[in-house]
C-alpha cells in the first residue's frame, strides 16, 4: 500500500474515532421499524522485542492492525430475518486493507415455541467453532487482544472463519440449561497462503485451495443463563494442492480434522475458561515430500477478575504443538529451519478498561516461548526469528 493512501485510512479511522466519541452512547442505530445499524471500530498497537507481529513490530510499534465494520439486521417477522456485516480489516501483511463481506445471511425459523426452537440459515455464515470463533473481530465479545493462538490460529483465520453455504440450528431447555446446537456445510475461503507456507515453506509453486465443501458443527450446554458454559466443535476440511508449472511438487491434499472441548464458568468476579484441540492431520501425495499424519494437542487455561464495573484483569497460559510426536520441532531443523516453528507457549496478563458502554481501552504483554503462530508474510526469513521474545499490546475499540 502506497504512503497517500495510509495516510487516507489514517484521517478516516481519526474521523470515525470522533464522530463515535461525540455520539450519544448507543448500542443500535434504529433506521425503521425492525430495522437496525450496528459497527465498530478497533485499533491495535503493538511492540514485541523480537519477530514482527501484524507489521513491523520488532523493536518499534506498529499500527497496522484496524478493524472497521457496518452491519445491519432486519427482522421481518416472527420466523424470518436478515443480516450482513462489511468489515474492513488490516493485519500487517497478512491481510492488507481487505474490505469484505464479512457475513451476510437469511435466518428462518421452522420452530419456535417457550423450551425449544429449529431454524436454518443460509448465506455467508460464521463456523461454530469454540467459543470465540463466530465473534473473534467483536472485541467487546473476546477476553483479550490476541486470543489463544492454541485454538484460534491468525494462521489459518480465513479458511475457518466463515463458509458459504447452510446452518441447521436448534436449541432446547434441559432442567436449568439449555442444549443447542448448528452445523454448518458450505465453501470456505481460498486465501491459505499462511497454510501453504507452513507446510511447504518455499518449495511450493502452485496453490492450496478447498475444492470442496467444509463440515462444521457444535454441541453447547450452558447452565445459569451462561454462568456455566460446556462446548464440543467439529471441523473437517480438505485443501487441494495445484502445482505451478515449474512445480516439483504432485498435486496431493491436506485435511484437517479438529475437535475442540471448551468450558468457562462466569462467575460475578470470578471467570475461569479452557478449551482444548485435538486434530488430525493428513497430508498425501506430494510425491516428493513424504506423505504424512502429525496429530496436534492444544490448550489454554484463562482466568479473569472483575475490580469494578468498568476494570477487569486477566491472566493466561497458552500452548500451541503443531506436531505430538515432535513436540520440540525437530523436524523443521532437519529443513534448515527454525526449531522453535513447530510450538509456541505464551505467558499473558492483561487489563481491560470499560470507558464508557460504547468506549474500550485494554493492554497486554506476553511472554512467548516459539513461533508456530508467527506469521511468514511479517517474517519472511524464518531464520531471523528468535525463541524467546516479549509482546506488548494495546488495544482501543468502539461500537455503534
Amino acid at each position: 500500500m502506497n504512503n497517500y493512501f495510509r495516510q487516507f485510512i489514517f484521517y478516516v479511522n481519526v474521523s470515525i474515532l470522533f464522530s463515535i466519541i461525540l455520539v450519544p452512547s448507543a448500542f443500535a442505530i434504529e433506521l425503521a421499524k425492525n430495522l437496525q445499524l450496528h459497527g465498530f471500530f478497533t485499533q491495535g498497537a503493538f511492540y514485541s522485542t523480537d519477530n514482527n507481529y501484524n507489521g513491523k513490530s520488532d523493536d518499534k510499534v506498529s499500527f497496522d492492525q484496524t478493524e472497521i465494520a457496518a452491519n445491519i439486521f432486519w427482522q421481518v417477522n416472527d420466523r424470518i430475518d436478515f443480516s450482513a456485516q462489511a468489515l474492513y480489516r488490516r493485519a500487517g501483511k497478512v491481510e492488507s486493507s481487505d474490505l469484505r463481506v464479512d457475513y451476510a445471511m437469511m435466518s428462518v425459523n421452522l420452530l419456535s415455541n417457550d423450551i425449544s426452537r429449529f431454524g436454518i440459515r443460509l448465506g455467508r455464515i460464521k463456523n461454530p467453532i469454540g467459543l470465540y470463533n463466530e465473534t473473534r473481530d467483536v472485541a467487546f465479545t473476546t477476553p483479550s487482544i490476541l486470543l489463544p493462538q492454541s485454538i484460534y490460529l491468525e494462521r489459518s483465520r480465513s479458511l475457518l472463519l466463515s463458509a458459504d453455504g447452510g446452518q441447521l440450528f436448534g436449541s432446547h431447555q434441559l432442567g436449568n440449561g439449555w442444549l443447542s446446537f448448528k452445523l454448518n456445510y458450505g465453501k470456505p475461503h481460498n486465501d491459505n497462503d499462511e497454510i501453504q507456507k507452513l507446510i511447504f515453506g518455499d518449495l511450493a509453486q502452485g496453490d492450496l485451495e478447498a475444492e470442496d465443501n467444509m463440515l462444521s458443527g457444535q454441541i453447547k450446554y450452558s447452565l445459569d443463563n451462561d454462568k456455566y458454559i460446556f462446548a464440543l466443535s467439529y471441523v473437517d476440511v480438505r485443501l487441494d494442492y495445484k502445482p505451478g508449472s515449474t512445480d516439483i511438487l504432485a498435486p496431493g491434499t491436506a485435511r484437517f480434522t479438529p475437535y475442540i472441548l471448551s468450558a468457562q464458568y462466569n462467575g460475578e468476579k470470578w471467570g475461569f475458561t479452557s478449551e482444548y484441540y485435538y486434530s488430525q492431520n493428513e497430508f498425501e501425495d506430494y510425491v516428493v515430500v513424504q506423505d504424512a499424519f502429525p496429530v496436534s494437542e492444544n490448550w489454554y487455561l484463562q482466568g479473569t477478575y472483575r475490580f469494578s464495573s468498568k476494570w477487569q484483569g486477566i491472566v493466561r497460559y497458552d500452548v500451541n504443538i503443531l506436531d505430538n510426536d515432535d513436540p520440540k520441532g525437530k523436524s523443521f531443523e532437519m529443513l534448515g529451519l527454525p526449531a522453535h516453528m513447530g510450538f509456541t507457549r505464551d505467558s499473558m496478563i492483561g487489563l481491560r478498561w470499560d470507558i464508557t458502554p460504547t468506549i474500550m481501552l485494554r493492554g497486554e504483554y506476553h511472554y512467548i516461548d516459539g513461533t508456530s503462530w508467527v506469521s511468514s508474510a511479517d517474517n519472511p526469513d524464518r531464520n531471523k526469528t528468535k525463541q524467546y521474545w516479549d509482546l506488548f499490546a494495546l488495544q482501543l475499540s468502539l461500537r455503534f
